[in-house]
């Protein structure tokens, strides 16, 4: 009698080879939930770097991190999250140091003035950003006026319709902070954009328009570092003119 070869559509594999598979999953899934829930892993130690004027809590908040949270769970809840951390943090770096320590690298975002908004301060970074909201200055940074404010939320740029005024006064103080003029800067005045007007604790400087603004400014930072600075206007619209300071009239006085 002749034999009859069935053929079947896959694979089967013998029993055995079966169970065996089955062993190793459970097996594997038995480990990685050891794993999971193992004190091993357990978040003990923190180093974070970089931060100066945001807290080591308020990071940790911002991460949803805590002491004992298990590193392996958190790195797969979080793979390609992206946490909402404070506004005044520009990048945050996590670096896991198996098995229970994480390092923390932060960069701050570099804060260039205050914008007055009704009763508050909002604090500008150098993107333009708002990077707090306070009642008092904490930083020695210009305050910035002749910009009107619709509204702001942290994080984002303010919401105004002086939108060439606001890019100006951004790059304004971005410049004065880069040549470490913001504290000796207490103002900068952007209403009049033909006439950028910047006010020290003696001096109200006239710089004109925008044009030639980060050398007027390196020309302000030479005539600052002088032993002795007149009080009066400095007038720097135009550096192929002269710069010279005028002398104030008070009021009542006239000019000799």
């Amino acid at each position: 009698m002749a034999r009859v070869l069935k053929i079947q559509n896959g694979y089967q594999p013998p029993k055995r080879s079966r169970k065996k598979l089955w062993l190793i999953i459970a097996a594997l899934v038995l480990f990685i939930l050891l794993i999971l829930n193992s004190s091993i892993f357990s978040l003990k130690h923190v180093e974070i770097e970089g931060n100066t004027r945001v807290s080591d809590e308020k990071i940790l908040e911002d991460l949803e991190l805590e002491m004992g949270t298990n590193l392996f769970r958190y790195m797969l809840t979080h793979l390609n999250a992206e946490p909402k951390v404070d506004p005044r943090l520009s990048a945050v770096d996590i670096y896991f140091s198996w098995p229970n320590t994480i390092k923390i690298k932060v960069d701050e975002s570099m804060t260039i003035g205050y914008v007055y908004f009704q009763g508050t301060y909002l604090c500008i970074d150098r993107k333009g950003h708002v990077a707090t909201s306070t009642y008092t200055l904490d930083e020695d940074l210009p305050i910035i006026k002749g910009i009107e404010v619709g509204s702001f939320s942290l994080g984002e740029s303010l919401d105004t319709k002086d939108t060439q005024r606001y890019e100006a006064v951004v790059s304004v103080c971005a410049i004065l902070r880069k040549h470490d003029l913001n504290v000796a800067v207490a103002e900068v005045n952007v209403r009049n954009l033909d006439d950028i007007v910047l006010y020290t604790d003696k001096l109200e400087i006239h710089c004109g328009g925008m044009n030639e603004m980060e050398q007027k400014i390196g020309v302000i930072g030479s005539i600052l570092e002088k032993p002795e600075v007149p009080a009066g206007i400095l007038h720097i619209e135009d550096l192929d003119q002269q710069v010279y300071i005028e002398p104030k009239i008070k009021p009542g006085q006239t000019q000799q």
